[in-house]
């Protein structure tokens, strides 16, 4: 069921992108979570998107889809939810507009990854555990300590990272992740 509809959410995405109405989208949350290597579950598909100059009404309009803007103290610059229906049940759908300041930390490393048999463009890791800091929720604080120890970063992939904190506010929450993971990340 889900396959279906990250495979439908990913066809409408592209139309989008080709015509004109977004930039690029990359896949986030759980399903993003599971692509590097840690399954867990979840309710709904998540992508961040890159709208460039373009509008998100159009957007919304032409996934069928609603749009909200976020109030100037949200941690969003929008989001545009809709469902998908799959066998008569809908599975929700989350397009997250960040501040533009994550545009280069979400988009530059991207990469596509084969999801439940679909090839689609990925977070990379590495701004994935920073975009589940921002998130900030309990879960996606395991998320990004699970998925640090994972991934084993030397000193250079963490000097780098750090350097993607900083432009979005992160590099306090990332030094304290850094702490409590330092001891798993030593081990082996």
């Amino acid at each position: 069921m889900f396959r279906e509809a990250l495979i439908d959410i990913v066809r409408r995405l592209e139309q989008a992108r080709q015509g004109g109405l977004l930039h690029a989208y990359v896949l986030i949350g759980g399903f993003a979570v599971a692509a590097w290597g840690l399954p867990r579950a979840t309710d709904d598909i998540d992508f961040a998107l890159d709208l460039g100059r373009t509008d998100a009404f159009p957007l919304a309009d032409a996934l069928g889809g609603q749009y909200r803007a976020g109030a100037p103290d949200d941690p969003l610059a929008g989001v545009i939810t809709l469902s998908v229906k799959v066998s008569g049940q809908a599975i929700p759908i989350q397009l997250l507009l960040l501040p533009h300041r994550w545009t280069p930390v979400l988009f530059d490393q991207a990469q596509p990854l084969r999801v439940l048999d679909c090839s689609v463009p990925v977070v990379s890791w590495q701004s994935l555990v920073l975009l589940k800091l921002y998130a900030g929720g309990p879960q996606d604080l395991i998320d990004a300590e699970r998925l640090l120890v994972i991934q084993r970063p030397g000193p250079v992939a963490l000097r780098a990272m750090h350097a993607l904190a900083e432009p979005v506010g992160l590099s306090r929450a990332f030094t304290d992740l850094l702490a409590r993971v330092a001891n798993e990340l030593q081990s082996t």
